[in-house]
Order: structure tokens, then C-alpha cells, then sequence
């Protein structure tokens, strides 16, 4: 590798890479190598920005600094989705070869943290001691590790992932006779054109912003998520369809009577509702909130229309 000193080529534990604006792999040590997809026959050269889950490569692309400083510092987690992904910890900067990829392995640095404690001696009283106290500082650091990756780095509300796994959980309750449980689907009403008019930076300030408002106005029981670009979802354990409803109202309105700095008017957003059927599967439920949120958009925007119950 040129840009990179040749003792991180062959090293697993860190990922090294470089690529151009479109996601075109350009170089690559052997830990990067090892989160691509299986059978990529050849890596360098090929477009990978896909792998990027949490942010994506269109936001760390985005939020690029021109001037060679950081523009990403935190969790990056990368691999196929549906497949396998790992969480690293790492950096992502912009230079003139591209963009700059550093990572560690966190998962790595756990098992080898948990090997070294295996080895101890566990009949001396000390190292006991030093054992149980790194086992908690690991069991908190799994559990660290687990928060962040089901978390929107953007926006600070659930990620598609924590969407997936509470839905799962909820219709599982539901089936069982626990209650009931409503959706409800947000999209921001002509979001482009933000972008377009304001710059990326006030898309993401509004984003924030909704995402805030979700997570401040809905109950502690309520499960708020980021689906991905401008769409996001509130799960309503326990919620009739019209609770859910006057709730998407209370929302609509709350949002269409501010100003986000630096827009000069008002942001609104659409919203479908629907409340889950008996024996309905929780992506039939997630598809008939989105047709009630299209319907909602092709109405006039700004506005919530309730699905009808599912046959």
C-alpha cells in the first residue's frame, strides 16, 4: 500500500483503506479485505461503499472536511447487512487521495481481553479481584458496543436495526395476547429541496430536530427509529389505532410550528398510521403504514391519514 506505512498490510486487527467519492476501492490492507462480502473476486477496484451500514458512505462522503481533519470519529459498522457486519471503532477523514478509512477491531480487542483473563491465575485472591473487575469493565463495554450499534448516530434515536428487533418482539407480545400495538411512519415533506436550498449540513440539523421531537414527546414504552434518510418510525406498544392517530397529529403540528435554524419557514412532514391486525406479520404492518404515509403524501402533504385494518 502507498498510503499507508507497510506494517498495517498484513495486519487482521486493523482495517486500512482508501477510496474514491464513488466508493471505489482503491487500497486495502488485510484487515479491510477481511469485511468484504465473500467471493469479491477483485477487491481493489471495485465499489464497496455499499458495506458502510452505520453511517453510510453517502454521509461520511457528505460530511467530508476539505482541510485533511477528521470529518467521522466514532463507531463505524461495516460488512452486509442481511450477512455479517462488525462494529469498529476508527476514523474517517478526506485527503487528496480520497477517502481515508482507520479502524480497529473492537470485537478483536474483547476476545483478546477476555484470553488474557482466562490465563490468570484464579486461586490467588488478587487476581480474583482483577479478574471480577475486568469482567464487569467487559460485560459494560459489550453492552456499550450493543447500545451503539442499534443507535443513529445522527439523529440519536433507534437505527433500522433497533426498528427490526423491537418490531420482532412486539408482534411476538401482541400474539400473545398482551395488549395491542400501533405504528407510526414520518417522512419530511420535500426534504431534497432543503438539501438543495440550505445545504446538507441544515438537512441534518432537521433531521435532529425531528428525531428529538419523536423521542421528547412519545412515552419511555414507545420504541422511536430512524429507518433511513428522512423516514422514521415510532413503534406504540399498547396503543389503539386512534390514540396512535391523535398522537401523529399532536406531532404533525408540533414540527409545522417551528423554525429550524437556518430555514426561513416552517419544515413539515406526512405521517401514516396503522395498528396491527391479529396474526398480521410485522412487515405487513410496516407496508401498510408506508401506503397510508404515500397516501398522505399524494393528498397534499402535511397532513396523517390512518391505514384500514388488514384482511
Amino acid at each position: 500500500m502507498k498510503s499507508f506505512p507497510v506494517d498495517l498490510e498484513a495486519l487482521q486487527t486493523v482495517a486500512a483503506a482508501v477510496l474514491d467519492e464513488d466508493g471505489v476501492l482503491l487500497e486495502a490492507n488485510a484487515g479491510f479485505l477481511r469485511l468484504l462480502p465473500p467471493g469479491l473476486a477483485k477487491p481493489i477496484g471495485s465499489r464497496v461503499g455499499r458495506i458502510f451500514i452505520q453511517p453510510s458512505f453517502a454521509a461520511l462522503r457528505a460530511t467530508m472536511s476539505k482541510d485533511g481533519q477528521d470529518s467521522y470519529h466514532g463507531l463505524l459498522t461495516i460488512g452486509d447487512y442481511d450477512v455479517r457486519s462488525r462494529t469498529l471503532r476508527g476514523r474517517v477523514w478526506h485527503t487528496a487521495a480520497g477517502l481515508r478509512v482507520l479502524a480497529e477491531y473492537d470485537i478483536a480487542e474483547l476476545e483478546r481481553l477476555n484470553d488474557a483473563m482466562l490465563d490468570l491465575n484464579r486461586d490467588s485472591a488478587v487476581v480474583q479481584h482483577t479478574l471480577a473487575q475486568s469482567n464487569v469493565s467487559l460485560t459494560q463495554r459489550q453492552g456499550q458496543l450493543v447500545e451503539e450499534s442499534l443507535t443513529d448516530a445522527l439523529t440519536g434515536v433507534g437505527n433500522r436495526r433497533k426498528l427490526e428487533q423491537s418490531l420482532a418482539i412486539e408482534v411476538s407480545r401482541v400474539r400473545r395476547g398482551a395488549g395491542s400495538l400501533s405504528v407510526i411512519m414520518a417522512d419530511i415533506d420535500h426534504f431534497k429541496r432543503v438539501n438543495d436550498v440550505y445545504g446538507h449540513g441544515a438537512g441534518d440539523k432537521v433531521l435532529a430536530h425531528l428525531g428529538a421531537l419523536l423521542k421528547s414527546t412519545t412515552r419511555p414504552t414507545d420504541i422511536v427509529a430512524r429507518f433511513g434518510g428522512e423516514e422514521f418510525f415510532v413503534l406504540m406498544p399498547h396503543t389503539s389505532l386512534a390514540q396512535a392517530a391523535l398522537k401523529a397529529e399532536q406531532l404533525r403540528a408540533a414540527l409545522a410550528a417551528q423554525i429550524i435554524e437556518p430555514l426561513t419557514e416552517p419544515v413539515t412532514s406526512s405521517f401514516g398510521v396503522a395498528e396491527l391486525s391479529p396474526e398480521e406479520e410485522g412487515q405487513s404492518l410496516l407496508g401498510r403504514v408506508d401506503a397510508a404515509l404515500y397516501q398522505a403524501k399524494e393528498t397534499g402533504r402535511n397532513r396523517v391519514v390512518a391505514a384500514s385494518a388488514a384482511f
